[in-house]
């Protein structure tokens, strides 16, 4: 966990107020990430966010749970405009 108290790598004297948890998978398969996602037993999930960035994409995606079901809260494809931040 990120946000570990007894590894606390943020710095200074405040320190996160949330659990975050972080994980690179290569060649994943992101439809079975994200159901698993969606069936954890979370104590409070609408407030469980899945970020995923896919292999050779620029930004990431952020999956809710809301009701129920697994929604998606970012763009299905970026812009041209957002690419030109990357390129040098």
């Amino acid at each position: 966990m990120l946000t570990s108290a007894q590894d606390n790598q943020w710095g200074g004297w405040k320190a996160p107020e949330c659990e975050v948890w972080a994980g690179a998978l290569n060649h994943a398969d992101l439809d079975a990430l994200r159901q698993r996602f969606f069936e954890m037993p979370w104590r409070e999930p609408n407030a469980a966010q899945l970020f995923v960035m896919d292999q050779e994409e620029g930004f990431f995606r952020l999956w809710m749970i809301r009701g129920a079901e697994l929604r998606q809260f970012a763009p299905l494809v970026p812009s041209e405009d957002d690419e030109v931040f990357y390129r040098e």
